[in-house]
């Protein structure tokens, strides 16, 4: 083999080591930057609040509410995030369908251009890459980190990652049902498919799944270094399913925004529930704290 046959298979097998790098130094630093400085922001605002009449009158009657306020915080960032995903959906929704669109343009321009694109290389990594975002890779995946969770008694962590991944594929094949989508010509496809396209089934399936999975890491008490480096995987994962299955010829790139888009509201709805969940349940002895400390309301 000469260094000129070469070039494609290292460029391939590089390209998702370079991504997951790229990943995790923006989740590293700058991520982790943002953080901080939306936490600080929001401690300045909370004591500037305190210390004004409003604030000061807030403090002396919210009786019980006070220990509700993660949890409203917590409904109302993932209401935000559920509603813009969702908005961005239903505009895609209505673009795939108008073959004169800029979607319909985009569509097509890449299915070409990736069809005369392809490398063996290329293809053996996408083709992975495909097989673990399928059915069976996804399920046997949320089935071994499950299992590991409840070896761990976090209980509610294993049925949250269960229940959100089951559900986001039923979600998925309900709107390929309303959307009932065809999928680009197959005859030029180098990977097999049935039923309809959109939204894809393997980008919506892996944006839920490697999402919650990324949420149940950032939740742990780990170095930020290692749960950074777990976000960055679960998005290098995504992306490169998401590649996967236009690269194969099986999906239109709108597929696969549309199966993002709906999994994010999904996913959004899900953390929101579980977050809200794990509150609720400790906010009996918040309540009980705060009634003691004030002498009761």
């Amino acid at each position: 083999m000469t260094v000129t046959s070469m070039a494609p298979s290292v460029v391939a097998f590089s390209a998702p080591a370079v991504l997951f790098l790229a990943c995790w130094a923006f989740c590293h630093w700058p991520l982790a930057h943002l953080i901080h400085v939306a936490e600080a922001a929001a401690s300045r605002g909370s004591a500037m609040f305190l210390r004004s009449r409003a604030g000061r009158w807030a403090a002396r009657h919210a009786g019980p509410l006070g220990p509700f306020a993660p949890m409203i915080l917590v409904l109302v960032l993932g209401g935000l995030t559920a509603t813009g995903a969702g908005y961005l959906f239903v505009e895609l929704a209505e673009q795939v369908g108008l073959t004169t669109s800029a979607v319909h343009r985009l569509d097509q321009a890449t299915h070409a251009w990736f069809g005369h694109a392809r490398q063996p290389a290329m293809t053996i990594l996408l083709g992975a890459a495909t097989s673990v975002g399928g059915t069976i890779g996804l399920v046997s995946l949320v089935a071994v980190v499950a299992a590991l969770l409840l070896a761990r008694k976090e209980r509610a962590s294993a049925i949250f990652l269960v229940v959100t991944a089951g559900a986001g594929a039923l979600l998925n094949l309900g709107l390929k049902l309303i959307f009932a989508r065809a999928r680009p010509d197959l005859a030029s496809a180098i990977a097999e498919a049935q039923w309809y396209s959109f939204p894809s089934g393997h980008a919506m399936s892996s944006f839920i799944t490697f999402g919650a999975l990324a949420h149940l890491v950032l939740r742990q008490t780990w170095p930020w270094a290692a749960r950074s480096a777990g976000l960055a995987a679960a998005i290098t994962l995504v992306v490169l399913v998401g590649l996967s299955r236009v690269y194969l010829g099986v999906h239109w790139v709108s597929d696969i925004a549309g199966g993002w888009s709906a999994g994010a509201v999904w996913l959004a709805s899900a953390v929101t529930a579980f977050e809200m969940l794990l509150r609720r349940r400790r906010l009996p002895f918040e309540l009980e704290a705060q009634f003691h400390g004030k002498g009761g309301w």
